[in-house]
């Protein structure tokens, strides 16, 4: 079995950000957030407190997947399995970029039970393996499955930890029409600083940081960027449905509400979702992406999962 994890690389932006202004003080368990930014060329303040607890304890359990750290789970399983079978064995083939072996069976007649077992074994460990570790595996039309950060899950877990952020918008945006809740919002997520990737682009990790964490380092890449969002939207606007849409190298939100005819949508389960992202620093309302990513969307040429 073989596993490919997918990486959502930030590109040159093609129109520069306004600068955010941004200071965080500690005192009494709290970290003290302050923020300083633009939207439509408006100047806005946000300002919010997060226990020092509630910061160092989100998803601390969270790591970089390591394939070869699954494949070793994976095969414990499968000979524990056979263990059952005195008459058979498995053979282990040198592989180091996938799990193959070969079953030994004094009886062949016993041969397809056995791997029908464990195909069924090894689907069966692997989701929870990746379950345990929040990742999942999603399959993509331009490279079939990958293996990805658990976003739906993630952001679902991290609601709680984001009450004080949600609860700061909400005194901001009350009576604010659900559109420009997401124009707020998604203008200053684009205004954090790009995750730095130097240190990472030969890892063979994921350069994933639960919200959270996006708001403590001050700085996120598209995927990340994405599931805050979602996370605060789905916090201040439940009614709304929402989806995250994959495309080659990225990520980006997608969001049941009325757009215009001019406005970047896709077509999600026959549902019609306006496209918003994130990323920045490009300053992109929702309803307009990066040209480099129109092609994907308007010909259904992406990955989605419902959130």
């Amino acid at each position: 079995m073989k596993f490919t994890l997918l990486f959502f690389l930030l590109l040159p932006p093609l129109l520069a950000a306004d600068t955010l202004r941004f200071s965080r003080q500690q005192d009494d368990g709290q970290t003290h957030f302050h923020y300083n930014f633009s939207v439509a060329g408006q100047p806005q303040q946000l300002n919010f407190s997060v226990a020092q607890t509630t910061l160092s304890n989100h998803f601390r359990q969270f790591r970089r997947f390591q394939a070869n750290v699954l494949q070793q789970y994976l095969w414990r399983d499968l000979q524990l399995h056979m263990a059952k079978y005195p008459n058979a064995r498995l053979q282990r083939q040198p592989d180091s970029n996938a799990l193959r072996y070969q079953i030994v069976s004094a009886d062949k007649t016993q041969l397809p039970q056995l791997q029908q077992e464990l195909t069924r074994l090894t689907a069966e460990r692997s989701q929870f393996y990746l379950q345990q570790a929040y990742y999942y595996q999603l399959s993509l039309p331009w490279s079939g499955p990958v293996i990805v950060p658990d976003h739906q899950r993630l952001m679902q877990d991290s609601l709680n930890d984001l009450l004080p952020v949600a609860t700061a918008l909400h005194d901001q945006l009350v009576n604010t029409a659900a559109r420009d809740t997401l124009v707020y919002i998604s203008s200053w997520l684009q205004q954090l600083p790009y995750q730095d990737l130097s240190d990472r682009q030969n890892s063979t990790g994921s350069t994933f940081n639960p919200p959270l964490r996006v708001l403590q380092e001050n700085r996120g890449d598209c995927d990340s960027k994405t599931v805050l969002l979602a996370a605060l939207i789905r916090m201040l606007l439940p009614d709304v449905k929402l989806a995250i849409v994959y495309l080659p190298q990225h990520a980006m939100l997608a969001v049941q509400l009325p757009g215009s005819a001019a406005d970047e949508k896709v077509i999600i389960e026959g549902k019609e979702y306006l496209l918003a992202d994130p990323t920045g620093p490009a300053l992109l309302p929702p309803g307009q992406i990066s040209q480099r990513y129109i092609m994907y969307t308007r010909s259904g040429q992406f990955g989605y999962r419902l959130l």
